[in-house]
């Protein structure tokens, strides 16, 4: 498959998952604040149903309460009246206060006393369908009310009102709130009957004002048995049936306590109107998503075609070069990333065509040759000081500081053979050393002390191996005065991408001379370790790398190793 074809289907493959991702993710977002504001919105007005109803509910219990506390309707209904007493009774305070009651109230109320008392003249509209449009009382006995619905389905108590509809409420379109009337002034109380205040349906629930989601949502009020006490209707359904409503494919249901009626309120919205707006929102989710994907397909198709004669012309360069024609060379004038391109491979091929032809092949192999010497030349100058001391320790009768020291030493080469490789981690050199220290306290029997500063981030990084024992090896050999304990230091720091090693002794140091030597090539000169270590430095990392020998006599000395962190495991050339 060609390059222009590799970036069309990749462009495509990315244009048709991003579009249909993210055309996914919209719709389905959408969809979901669509539902959660119909969640929103039907809470708020579920909840604003119930505040109104509660504020019409007290309005109605404002009648229940002014009569329920008054003593002395108490007094009256407790106390056996003559006939005389009891119209009188009637006329100067029952009948007062009955029609009191009834104005305290904004709706059509009918207030009906259910009295114990019976010497107590009864009172009512002697028409057996009164009139529920305007407001009136009836007094009646309570021995006339045979079966009466509050004492097997409500059990009235004391001071609590039940809501519900009773005989005849659901005929007459009404609810009423029943109440027990007590003799609040004796112990135990005295029941003097029931108090119950009649009110239509459509006063108390009436839900015109208030805006519903959707046009066909349905309301539901229910007492404290569980019955449907009003049901509204939607605008274009007529009567749904309870089982459709309950149906969580076709509505959704949102349930609100009533506290002061123990009742409760459902709102039934049709899932269908939601239905709708989502489907509306899916066409439009994937027109517009197929329009975006045309767009950016014509855009890829272009871009890929401009691109990819570019890159022909760089892959045709590169293949030209690769069959030995190393002065092929590429023209773009633009200065965009594939001119960066073009002028770099323009210059490695003049590069690597020097490389062939004067450098690469003699410099590298000498280079390397030279590296793996000075490499195998310090290893048999630290065993033969090594076997020397063990020599010496057997000649002495010492077996078992001979035993250490061999042990030791086994360690040490184990490390410095390190599988071959000319490089080692920090952490093994620095393990290496303490090796060698180890060997060198058996040997001077702990008379030097050794203490470790390096900063942890370099123990990872590589290095030449065996750097710094030929240091540690010259302080114990030259550095010491003539019975005094000779204290070392091993520092090391990553300064601008350069790791600096420091070995610091406080030793008889040296003066200007002995350091020139140090430095010089011969027969005359000085430390051939050091000279060894500064060699295979500059050879894998570069001549600006390598050691530098700061001394003065009777201070001691500090030799610093210096090559960098980020080097690359060719030789340098």
């Amino acid at each position: 498959m060609s390059f222009r074809n590799k970036l069309i289907l990749a462009f495509s493959s990315l244009v048709l998952i991003t579009i249909l991702a993210i055309g996914n993710f919209s719709y389905r977002v959408s969809i979901n604040s669509l539902t959660k504001q119909t969640e929103e919105n039907t809470n708020l007005v579920i909840q604003q149903l119930r505040s109104n109803l509660e504020f019409r509910i007290t309005d109605i219990q404002k009648v229940s309460d002014f009569l329920f506390w008054d003593t002395r309707i108490q007094k009256v209904l407790n106390t056996p009246q003559t006939p005389l007493t009891a119209w009188e009774q009637y006329t100067q305070y029952l009948q007062p206060k009955l029609e009191s009651a009834l104005q305290l109230s904004s709706h059509t109320v009918h207030v009906t006393l259910y009295m114990n008392n019976e010497t107590l003249p009864e009172v009512y509209n002697t028409d057996r369908h009164s009139d529920k449009s305007r407001k009136e009382f009836s007094i009646y006995y309570s021995s006339r009310l045979k079966d009466r619905p509050w004492d097997h389905q409500v059990k009235l108590t004391q001071d609590h009102s039940k809501w519900g509809q009773y005989f005849n409420d659901s005929e007459e379109q009404v609810i009423s709130v029943v109440r027990l009337i007590e003799d609040v002034s004796r112990f135990p109380l005295v029941n003097l009957g029931v108090l119950r205040i009649q009110v239509p349906i459509h006063e108390l629930f009436d839900t015109d004002n208030i805006e519903k989601p959707g046009n066909d949502s349905v309301l539901m009020i229910l007492d404290s048995t569980g019955k449907a006490v009003y049901k509204s209707e939607p605008a274009s359904k007529g009567n749904i049936p309870l089982s459709t409503l309950e149906s969580k494919h076709d509505y959704m249901k949102v349930e609100e306590e009533i506290p002061v009626m123990q009742g409760k309120m459902i709102l039934y919205v049709p899932m269908y109107e939601m239905q709708a707006e989502a489907r509306k929102l899916k066409i439009a989710t994937l027109v517009a998503c197929i329009v975006s994907m045309i767009v950016l397909l014509l855009i890829a198709a272009f871009i890929s075609q401009y691109f990819s004669r570019r890159v022909t012309k760089i892959v045709s360069a590169m293949d030209s070069f690769h069959q030995g024609n190393y002065l092929k060379r590429i023209q773009i004038k633009d200065k965009d990333e594939f001119a960066k391109i073009s002028n770099s491979f323009n210059q490695m091929a003049s590069t690597i065509n020097h490389l062939i032809e004067e450098v690469y092949e003699t410099k590298l192999r000498s280079t390397t040759a030279e590296l793996s010497a000075l490499q195998a030349q310090i290893n048999p100058h630290f065993l033969y000081n090594t076997l020397s001391a063990i020599s010496t320790l057997g000649q002495l009768g010492q077996p078992e500081r001979m035993h250490q020291m061999i042990i030791k030493l086994s360690q040490f080469y184990r490390l410095t053979l390190n599988n071959g490789k000319s490089l080692i981690t920090l952490e093994k050199e620095l393990e290496q050393v303490q090796l060698y220290i180890d060997i060198q306290r058996i040997k001077y029997d702990d008379k030097f002390s050794v203490n470790y500063d390096v900063d942890p981030v370099l123990l990872p990084m590589q290095s030449v191996k065996l750097i710094l024992q030929p240091f540690i090896e010259n302080c114990l050999e030259h550095a010491w005065y003539k019975n005094n304990r000779l204290n070392l230091r091993i520092t090391g720091r990553l300064e601008n991408g350069v790791i600096q090693i420091k070995v610091i002794d406080d030793g008889i140091g040296m003066d200007r001379m002995t350091i020139a030597q140090l430095s010089s090539l011969g027969e005359e000169a000085l430390g051939y370790g050091i000279r060894n270590v500064d060699e295979r430095i500059k050879l894998q990392y570069g001549s600006k790398y390598g050691i530098y020998v700061h001394s003065y006599l009777g201070m001691g000395t500090t030799i610093l190793i210096q090559f960098p962190a980020d080097a690359e495991t060719t030789p340098s050339l």
